[in-house]
């Protein structure tokens, strides 16, 4: 059935859309949790009990293989010493149990983005909502492929020497150098034995093996192989020797290594977070100081962002960590009731059409309105549609800059524009922080625009959610900007759906704009072909946590 003029339009201008979730359709009577915990080990269980003691809904997801399971006992926790790893993890599932803090087993799929929160899946199809996500799974310890290693992993083959150095005090412990970084471990291992061979595992390795390091070791009575080493040797089930390609077998009680690293962070794919790369140990997400990384609602503590912490530093981390996640939601609490005294509480108190100063007002009084994210439909439409295309690129209602930085960082030459100064300065200080050049943007609206030097034709003009512009009339507004696009060029429009709108529209979802609606938009009929023209679903966090589901319309149109 084609849609009426009418109700295209009510689908392309009725932008004014409330906070509250009378605007959509809730996801059954599901509710959002404060924090995802993922992982619980000792760092993710001591960030639990901490946002638990802090009255918030909390859900800790476990994958039940803690990264120090495969040890008997831990050693270097004050006031646990020797005690088992997963009875400390029992005592802590049981301490949480008084502050309302769920734990629950299962295996994470993905960590995808919703508007205010996050939407966790997992491997059995179960999916959560949160306004935050702290990542604290930990990492797996990849081991030398050599026979008869793991067997006597997390036991007399060990990684730290101050966790389980002790146990083999005066030991022949031997050292598995894979890499030139293993020729200072060795010297510390050193400490707590007399008897200690170093392995070198490679002739890449032996051949950095240098007369300053030599000397070291000759000087500590520290031995050397460079014969690659073949297999473990066991005993009735205890380690008793390193046999080497050559066919010696050397006598050896213990083992140091260092494994390779490999964080449990693939979940996080989807969000394309920032990552460094640390010599000899990995790639590894980025955080700042206090565990947040490149997305402000994920953040990461203990060994999945380093594998150097023990016990009681991957506590403590998480602890701060946690902390400030805490902070972060009181803030983002005390924005929301500031403004819910302000925002309309119907849908009618909204201005018909808002002057300059309404709009200004609004961004000034309140602090930033936005997530300081891309638009992921826009994402996803540009991408799919566009690929390496790239150009002048301007994004009508710019809000506080995220869609414009993101064109400027897939190479576009771009322009943000704004009818508040205030929308128009975070911008640009947003811009600042990222280090994102090629980026521009002006509070001179789109008819300034118009009338500016800027006024040649851009390759791709953007407009997502215009709400109620102060500039001419709504139903004008879209096609003044289309008067910008060049020949060639592409036009995306994105646009919510409010409940009442002719259900033909609300499901529709072929790749199709009749030419009647494109007529509506004062866009001559014969000079435009629709690209991509569908419905789309957002989930939407509200400020209560109800989860709702909302229909957004979103049309990318090339100009002939």
């Amino acid at each position: 059935m084609p849609w009426s003029a009418a109700a295209f339009l009510a689908v392309l201008f009725r932008q004014r859309v409330l906070l509250s979730c009378r605007l959509g359709s809730m996801i059954g009577s599901m509710k959002a949790h404060d924090i995802i915990i993922i992982g619980g080990g000792a760092a993710g269980l001591s960030a639990a009990e901490l946002l638990g003691r802090s009255r918030r809904d909390v859900l800790v997801i476990d994958s039940a293989a803690p990264r120090n399971r495969f040890a008997p006992n831990m050693h270097g926790v004050l006031g646990h010493d020797g005690l088992p790893p997963l009875e400390l993890l029992e005592k802590g599932r049981a301490e949480l149990e008084r502050y309302g803090v769920k734990v629950t087993t299962g295996s994470i799929e993905s960590v995808t983005e919703v508007v205010r929160g996050l939407k966790v899946t997992l491997a059995d199809g179960t999916v959560e909502h949160a306004r935050a996500v702290l990542v604290a799974s930990g990492i797996d310890d990849v081991l030398p492929d050599i026979p008869g290693l793991a067997e006597h992993w997390g036991d007399t083959v060990f990684q730290c020497p101050y966790c389980h150095g002790w146990e083999h005090s005066d030991q022949r412990i031997g050292v598995l150098a894979s890499s030139p970084m293993l020729f200072q471990y060795a010297q510390l291992v050193r400490n707590w034995t007399d008897d200690l061979t170093v392995f070198v595992t490679g002739t890449d390795v032996a051949a950095q093996l240098d007369d300053t390091t030599r000397q070291r070791f000759d000087a500590r009575g520290i031995s050397v192989v460079t014969s690659p080493v073949a297999e473990i040797v066991s005993t009735d089930g205890a380690l008793t020797g390193v046999r080497t390609e050559d066919g010696a077998v050397h006598t050896i009680d213990a083992i140091g290594l260092h494994p390779q690293a490999r964080p449990r962070d693939a979940f996080l794919a989807p969000l394309d977070l920032d990552r460094a790369d640390v010599p000899g140990i990995g790639s590894f997400l980025t955080v700042d100081a206090f565990g947040q990384t490149s997305h402000p609602r994920v953040w990461a503590t203990g060994n999945v962002i380093d594998p150097r912490l023990n016990v009681p530093a991957s506590m403590g981390q998480a602890s701060m960590t946690a902390g400030m996640l805490n902070t972060t939601l009181v803030n983002e609490d005390t924005d929301n009731a500031v403004h819910a005294l302000t925002m309309p509480t119907s849908h009618d108190a909204w201005p018909d059409v808002a002057d300059d100063g309404f709009w200004e007002t609004t961004y000034a009084q309140s602090p930033p309105r936005w997530s300081g994210r891309p638009n992921p439909s826009l994402v996803r439409v540009l991408t799919e549609e566009l690929g390496g295309s790239r150009g002048r690129a301007v994004d009508i209602g710019s809000g506080e800059g995220a869609d414009a930085i993101w064109l400027a960082q897939q190479g576009w030459d771009a322009l943000g524009v704004e009818v508040s100064a205030t929308a128009a300065q975070r911008s640009r200080d947003a811009a600042t922080t990222a280090g994102v050049d090629g980026v521009r943007f002006t509070d001179t609206g789109v008819l300034g625009l118009l009338e500016s030097a800027d006024r040649e034709n851009f390759d791709l003009v953007t407009a997502s959610y215009l709400h109620a512009p102060s500039q001419g009339r709504r139903e004008n507004l879209l096609a003044t900007a289309g008067r910008l696009v060049a020949p060639g060029g592409h036009f995306f429009i994105l646009s919510h759906i409010l409940t009442g709108t002719d259900p033909d529209i609300t499901s529709q979802s072929q790749d199709t704009v009749p030419p009647a609606e494109l007529a509506a938009l004062g866009l001559d009929t014969a000079h435009w072909t629709v690209v991509r023209g569908r419905t789309i679903t957002r989930t939407v966090l509200a400020p209560d946590g109800t989860v709702t589901a909302m229909p957004d319309r979103a049309v990318l149109l090339q100009r002939r």
